[in-house]
């Protein structure tokens, strides 16, 4: 069995039953594991974005965009704004790079991170995180970092699997539990804010910035 997870700031490998990891040097090969339709009755990406309520000329960044599953969407909807998809491999990047300009979506540009800055071109009102955060080393100073990409009324989201024996996504030695990225969180100076959305595998979190 192949298991899908994301890496450090949006590396992707995959996990198979042994735990060897590959990277994500064919993108075209890896895109059929991330775009794959079944995924969307888990992810539910689309009531996802709908909840997050985001305006058209919003400014999002993806950190860990892979080949743009959510990137793309966000474009769709953001139509008067602008969305960065941030991975830190190159053949990603390009992938998707490719991809927005095949899909007519030129408010999405990919571009690369850093496993310690995300290197987002400007202040962004949503920053996204998903099955990612669990990955990012350093993650105090990295998200301290990262407020300078947020503007002041911008939001953070963090999606990422719950602990528990699930049909997708990571065994639990690579997940966190969400009390874990809440207090994580709240010590880099984020707030979590209400957000009512539930998914069957994973769990929501939403904040804004504290002391800015």
């Amino acid at each position: 069995m192949l298991m899908m997870v994301l890496n450090t700031s949006g590396v992707g490998y995959a996990q198979d039953e042994t735990g060897m990891h590959n990277r994500f040097e064919d993108a075209e090969k890896w895109a059929g594991i991330f775009e794959n339709p079944e995924r969307d009755a888990w992810q539910k990406p689309d009531e996802l974005i709908r909840s997050l309520e985001i305006p058209s000329d919003a400014v999002i960044a993806d950190i860990g965009s892979a080949t743009g599953y959510f990137p793309v969407r966000f474009a769709r909807l953001a139509m008067e704004g602008k969305v960065y998809g941030v991975d830190i491999e190159k053949t990603l990047v390009n992938y998707l790079n490719s991809r927005a300009k095949k899909e007519n979506l030129s408010n999405l540009v990919s571009i690369l991170g850093e496993p310690d800055d995300p290197n987002i071109p400007e202040r962004a009102d949503l920053v996204f995180i998903c099955d990612t955060y669990h990955h990012i080393r350093d993650r105090g100073d990295y998200f301290e970092n990262l407020k300078q990409y947020i503007q002041p009324e911008g939001r953070l989201v963090v999606v990422d699997f719950k602990l528990g024996d699930l049909p997708v996504g990571p065994p639990d030695k690579h997940k966190l539990a969400p009390d874990v990225v809440r207090e994580e969180l709240a010590s880099a100076g984020y707030r979590q804010v209400p957000h009512a959305l539930e998914l069957p595998y994973q769990y929501i979190l939403v904040f804004d910035l504290e002391d800015i």
